[in-house]
């Protein structure tokens, strides 16, 4: 279990096994009581959409290179974290979450899927559309490879927004290593991938141009910049996160999961016994 000294976080606070509240990952923030179906039927149609998208990115472009783009990094993320909720989730209406102790490797797995997906999938989609769309790209595309375009680089980012808004699970600061570690760790790869000879599908010698390590003061600076914005990024989710919890305990939330939410008595109230 985590523990505290005060206010002050513990090492085991930098991970994913322990947290205040089990039902904080099958609940959704705009529910009174405690099913687990509202948030089981979200998470089922967001995995039909992911899984649906993947599906459409595999046959339309599958060859070997399908794995060095960002982008198909982030869909198999967005895949992964609402397959895993939707895990939570069915254990969750099963009643086959443990109680008490360390949180389930499954409800773990998601928690560390969530902390990372959230951020990289919106800045994903800020990548591409600020750096790398243009009219001309357009131009050369079929409506179907426009539109998985605009499926893999903003509906991603859609239901991983979703994710946030609907749904109780923690956003916590100490966590933003985690998706940071991904996005330094994908500079990294497209850094020895150029220089073990890579090249993208028509041969460049570079995955993406923006990126091209051939440039390496250039490339550096992108990555840098894009560390600085994918901080900024996780703070303005993690400040969301706080008022989606305040705001939604405040109107909607039962104050225990045991109890129904209920006017105050009348006597209590004006203090008669």
């Amino acid at each position: 279990m985590v523990k505290r000294i005060g206010n002050k976080f513990t090492l085991s606070d930098l991970w994913v096994t322990s947290n205040e509240k089990l039902s904080d990952f099958y609940l959704t923030s705009w529910q009174r009581g405690d099913s687990a179906v509202p948030m089981l039927l979200v998470r089922l149609f967001l995995s039909m959409v992911t899984v649906g998208i993947l599906v459409w990115s595999l046959i339309s472009g599958a060859s070997p290179y399908w794995l060095i783009y960002l982008t198909n990094w982030g869909l198999l993320l967005v895949t992964s974290l609402t397959l895993s909720s939707l895990l939570v989730s069915c254990f969750a209406v099963g009643n086959k979450l443990p109680d008490g102790g360390n949180l389930p490797w499954y409800v773990s797995m998601y928690w560390l899927l969530y902390n990372i997906t959230v951020s990289v999938a919106i800045m994903i989609t800020a990548l591409y559309w600020i750096l790398l769309f243009s009219p001309e790209i357009k131009a050369e595309q079929t409506p179907a490879q426009f539109w998985l375009d605009v499926a893999t680089h903003g509906f991603n980012s859609c239901v991983a927004f979703v994710e946030v808004i609907l749904s109780r699970t923690p956003l916590h600061f100490v966590h933003i290593y985690q998706p940071l570690g991904i996005g330094l760790w994908y500079a990294m790869f497209s850094a020895i991938y150029y220089l073990a000879g890579g090249t993208d599908s028509i041969g460049n010698p570079f995955i993406y141009e923006v990126l091209d390590w051939r440039q390496s003061g250039r490339a550096g600076v992108i990555v840098a910049i894009s560390a600085a914005s994918l901080i900024m990024l996780y703070t303005a989710l993690w400040g969301l996160s706080i008022c989606r919890d305040k705001l939604s305990t405040l109107l909607i939330r039962t104050t225990s999961l045991s109890l129904p939410l209920t006017p105050p008595d009348r006597h209590t109230a004006t203090g008669i016994v």
